[in-house]
Protein backbone atom coordinates (compact mmCIF):
# COMPACT_ATOMS: atom_id res chain seq x y z
CA UNK A 1 0.00 0.00 0.00
CA UNK A 2 1.06 3.64 -0.93
CA UNK A 3 0.31 6.91 0.76
CA UNK A 4 1.32 9.69 -0.67
CA UNK A 5 1.70 13.15 1.38
CA UNK A 6 1.96 15.83 -1.41
CA UNK A 7 5.85 15.45 -3.11
CA UNK A 8 6.58 12.05 -1.14
CA UNK A 9 5.24 8.61 -1.00
CA UNK A 10 5.94 6.19 1.84
CA UNK A 11 5.42 2.24 1.36
CA UNK A 12 2.98 0.73 4.25
CA UNK A 13 4.07 -2.75 4.68
CA UNK A 14 1.08 -5.13 5.36
CA UNK A 15 0.07 -5.00 9.66
CA UNK A 16 2.77 -2.18 10.18
CA UNK A 17 2.29 0.13 12.87
CA UNK A 18 1.38 3.37 10.51
CA UNK A 19 -0.78 1.18 8.71
CA UNK A 20 -3.07 0.47 12.24
CA UNK A 21 -3.39 3.98 13.24
CA UNK A 22 -4.75 5.95 9.78
CA UNK A 23 -8.23 5.58 8.41
CA UNK A 24 -9.14 8.43 6.01
CA UNK A 25 -13.55 8.56 5.40
CA UNK A 26 -14.90 11.24 2.51
CA UNK A 27 -18.51 11.67 5.00
CA UNK A 28 -20.29 13.91 2.76
CA UNK A 29 -20.07 15.18 -0.84
CA UNK A 30 -22.48 18.95 -0.62
CA UNK A 31 -20.32 20.63 -3.95
CA UNK A 32 -23.85 20.27 -5.96
CA UNK A 33 -25.79 23.67 -6.24
CA UNK A 34 -29.07 22.11 -4.56
CA UNK A 35 -27.53 20.99 -0.87
CA UNK A 36 -28.11 23.46 1.50
CA UNK A 37 -27.09 22.89 5.08
CA UNK A 38 -30.29 21.83 6.81
CA UNK A 39 -30.56 24.11 9.57
CA UNK A 40 -29.92 23.20 13.35
CA UNK A 41 -28.45 20.29 12.25
CA UNK A 42 -24.47 19.38 12.54
CA UNK A 43 -23.81 17.46 8.77
CA UNK A 44 -20.22 15.71 9.18
CA UNK A 45 -18.06 16.71 6.12
CA UNK A 46 -14.87 14.07 6.56
CA UNK A 47 -13.41 12.03 9.22
CA UNK A 48 -10.36 10.40 10.36
CA UNK A 49 -10.12 8.13 12.69
CA UNK A 50 -7.25 6.62 14.63
CA UNK A 51 -6.53 3.29 16.65
CA UNK A 52 -4.43 2.69 19.93
CA UNK A 53 -3.49 6.09 21.20
CA UNK A 54 -1.75 6.51 24.49
CA UNK A 55 -2.24 8.77 27.18
CA UNK A 56 -0.40 11.96 26.62
CA UNK A 57 -0.26 11.67 22.99
CA UNK A 58 -1.44 15.28 21.25
CA UNK A 59 -3.74 14.99 18.78
CA UNK A 60 -3.30 18.44 16.23
CA UNK A 61 -6.13 19.44 14.21
CA UNK A 62 -6.51 22.13 11.07
CA UNK A 63 -9.88 21.87 8.88
CA UNK A 64 -11.44 24.02 6.34
CA UNK A 65 -14.64 24.36 4.72
CA UNK A 66 -15.66 26.50 1.26
CA UNK A 67 -19.06 27.78 1.51
CA UNK A 68 -21.28 30.31 -0.33
CA UNK A 69 -23.99 32.53 1.07
CA UNK A 70 -26.76 32.59 -0.92
CA UNK A 71 -30.30 34.62 -1.39
CA UNK A 72 -31.79 36.33 0.80
CA UNK A 73 -29.18 39.08 1.90
CA UNK A 74 -29.18 38.75 5.30
CA UNK A 75 -26.68 38.06 8.14
CA UNK A 76 -25.58 34.07 7.18
CA UNK A 77 -23.26 32.16 9.57
CA UNK A 78 -22.31 28.81 9.69
CA UNK A 79 -20.10 27.19 12.60
CA UNK A 80 -17.44 24.57 12.19
CA UNK A 81 -16.96 21.93 14.87
CA UNK A 82 -14.46 18.77 15.58
CA UNK A 83 -15.35 16.15 17.39
CA UNK A 84 -14.03 13.28 18.66
CA UNK A 85 -16.28 9.99 19.12
CA UNK A 86 -18.47 12.41 18.43
CA UNK A 87 -19.57 13.75 21.53
CA UNK A 88 -16.48 15.12 22.75
CA UNK A 89 -15.95 18.25 20.96
CA UNK A 90 -11.95 19.48 20.29
CA UNK A 91 -12.34 22.74 18.51
CA UNK A 92 -14.77 25.13 16.80
CA UNK A 93 -15.41 28.15 15.05
CA UNK A 94 -17.87 30.62 13.50
CA UNK A 95 -18.01 32.68 10.40
CA UNK A 96 -20.76 35.05 8.99
CA UNK A 97 -21.33 37.69 6.37
CA UNK A 98 -24.42 39.91 5.21
CA UNK A 99 -23.46 39.75 1.26
CA UNK A 100 -25.54 38.34 -1.06
CA UNK A 101 -23.48 35.40 -3.16
CA UNK A 102 -20.54 35.55 -0.89
CA UNK A 103 -17.63 32.90 -1.00
CA UNK A 104 -15.71 32.02 1.53
CA UNK A 105 -13.52 29.50 3.26
CA UNK A 106 -13.62 28.69 6.94
CA UNK A 107 -10.78 27.54 8.47
CA UNK A 108 -9.84 26.26 12.23
CA UNK A 109 -7.08 25.02 14.74
CA UNK A 110 -7.45 23.34 17.78
CA UNK A 111 -5.75 20.74 19.77
CA UNK A 112 -6.23 18.33 22.33
CA UNK A 113 -3.77 15.92 24.71
CA UNK A 114 -5.35 12.50 25.52
CA UNK A 115 -5.75 12.02 29.65
CA UNK A 116 -6.90 8.26 28.72
CA UNK A 117 -5.50 5.43 26.12
CA UNK A 118 -7.72 5.51 23.10
CA UNK A 119 -8.69 2.50 21.46
CA UNK A 120 -10.52 4.09 18.34
CA UNK A 121 -10.52 7.66 17.82
CA UNK A 122 -12.67 9.56 15.91
CA UNK A 123 -12.09 13.19 14.43
CA UNK A 124 -15.07 14.56 12.51
CA UNK A 125 -15.35 17.76 10.91
CA UNK A 126 -19.01 19.34 10.82
CA UNK A 127 -20.64 22.22 9.51
CA UNK A 128 -24.02 23.55 10.92
CA UNK A 129 -25.93 26.72 10.33
CA UNK A 130 -28.94 28.17 11.97
CA UNK A 131 -30.76 29.77 8.62
CA UNK A 132 -32.92 27.28 6.33
CA UNK A 133 -32.16 27.68 2.53
CA UNK A 134 -28.61 30.24 3.01
CA UNK A 135 -25.45 28.08 3.47
CA UNK A 136 -24.03 26.24 0.44
CA UNK A 137 -21.02 24.12 0.48
CA UNK A 138 -18.85 24.61 -2.51
CA UNK A 139 -15.04 24.69 -2.73
CA UNK A 140 -13.08 21.96 -1.00
CA UNK A 141 -13.04 20.60 2.72
CA UNK A 142 -9.93 19.60 4.51
CA UNK A 143 -9.34 17.56 7.57
CA UNK A 144 -5.19 17.25 9.38
CA UNK A 145 -4.63 15.36 12.29
CA UNK A 146 -1.35 15.35 13.21
CA UNK A 147 -0.64 12.49 16.61
CA UNK A 148 2.13 13.80 18.12
CA UNK A 149 3.50 10.46 19.76
CA UNK A 150 3.85 11.07 23.96
CA UNK A 151 6.85 8.84 24.06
Amino acid sequence: MKFKFGNRSTDVKRYSTFQKKLAIIKEADLNSPSDYLPPNQEIPLLSVHFTQLSKGDKVEIEASAGWTAGFPCEPATIKLTVRRNPDLLVTETEDSTQDLQMQATTALTGSETLSDNVELAFYTLYASTEQAQRIQMSGSFRLRAVVRLSN
